[in-house]
């Protein structure tokens, strides 16, 4: 049996990322911590994680993964990085090129980086990934017509850990969505109803506990499954 088990974190320069790193790491975890810019990563170098250069909008940094990891056994990957956007852009006004990078970043990023660590996932004798989601991106929060690059770049985040969570049970992997919530972060300007501490402790007891059936699905930091559709209370 190996002595320590392994996360894998993207977007771990910051907020919740680094926070997945912070406690993580006390706990005694080796933490593999993803940061596009390593200048800003002083703080997760703190921890002990290992860092390395990802930008998960880039496919070709993406696809360098597997030789940076090469052999090492993932049992939890959380795909963190996210990107919101102008919040006040609607479908009318919303600048093309930065919803093409919060596509990449929140959709294709999650996808991509998944794809590039699964042998490292099936490695583990208990592997669980997830996504970073968000009620921005449940249509019954959808009441007003701005922050439209995040809401439907989370939303189609969304359906791509319907498309994971079914593909990788066929490989021993479950795969869901994890919401922590609006939590008090750089990007939600420090507004929210959590700390990142407080978050991040509520969302590793539940992939500690994570069940079959949470397969595909959009899973509270308290545990309770949402419907991607509707009936979301916040």
């Amino acid at each position: 049996m190996r002595s320590h088990r392994t996360v894998f974190v993207t977007g771990a320069n910051r907020g919740l990322g680094l926070e997945f790193c912070r406690q993580y790491a006390a706990d005694g975890w080796h933490v593999i911590a993803a940061c596009r810019d390593l200048e800003t990563a002083q703080e997760v170098r703190a921890t002990g994680a290992r860092v390395i250069a990802l930008d998960v909008a880039n496919p070709a940094q993406i696809s360098d993964l597997a030789n940076k990891v090469d052999g090492i056994p993932i049992d939890v990957l959380i795909n963190n990085a996210g990107v919101m956007g102008d919040a006040s852009g609607t479908a009318l006004n919303a600048n093309p090129e930065e919803w093409t990078t919060a596509f990449q970043t929140n959709v294709l990023g999650p996808a991509l980086v998944t794809r590039a660590l699964l042998a490292n996932l099936k490695h583990s004798d208990a592997p669980v990934a997830v996504t970073i989601g968000s009620q921005a991106g449940i249509f019954d929060c959808m009441q007003s017509a701005n922050l439209v690059i995040y809401r439907s770049t989370k939303a189609a985040a969304h359906a791509v850990t319907i498309s994971l969570g079914r593909a990788l049970t066929e490989e021993g992997i479950l795969y869901f969505s994890l919401r922590p919530g609006r939590t008090a972060t750089d990007m939600t300007e420090q507004q929210g109803d959590y700390t990142a501490p407080d978050s991040v402790h509520l969302m590793r007891e539940a992939i500690s506990v994570a069940k079959p059936d949470w397969v595909g699905k959009f899973i509270d930091r308290s545990q309770t499954v949402y419907d991607y559709a509707g009936g979301f209370h916040a």
